[in-house]
């Protein structure tokens, strides 16, 4: 039971450091302003012109069909277009298409911001 309660710790303390390392990274090169000017960590960025057009690009160039499990999306199932490396640590690349996938809803699920998920990826 104690190796469990370890083994919480020890990932809540690598997401903190990656956290602080990427503060510290977007400091350094001047990012930090943009980051925080366009928002793209808050739930509004899903609502804005910008993303509801390129979601609407990586649908055409992907098709709707998930690239995990190969369901394919209709009305009662729809397809989620998924940030490979989540908004949350990479903010730069919210609006790059190469960035993206789709996914069906259990698939994205399971995936939630983890960065090392051993998805299929468009690259």
């Amino acid at each position: 039971m104690a190796s469990k309660k370890n083994k919480g710790l020890v990932t809540r303390l690598r997401r903190k450091a990656m956290k602080v390392s990427f503060k510290i990274k977007y400091q350094q090169t001047g990012l930090l302003e943009v980051v925080e000017q366009i928002q793209v960590r808050s739930n509004s960025f899903l609502r804005s012109p910008e993303w509801r057009a390129l979601r609407r690009q990586a649908i055409a160039r992907y098709g709707s069909t998930c690239v995990k499990c190969g369901r394919v999306g209709s009305k009662k199932s729809p397809i989620n277009i998924d940030h490979i490396k989540p908004r949350k640590y990479y903010p730069e690349l919210a609006l790059d298409i190469d960035n993206l996938q789709p996914l069906c809803a259990p698939c994205n699920k399971r995936k939630g911001n983890n960065i090392e998920a051993p998805w299929v990826t468009y690259a």
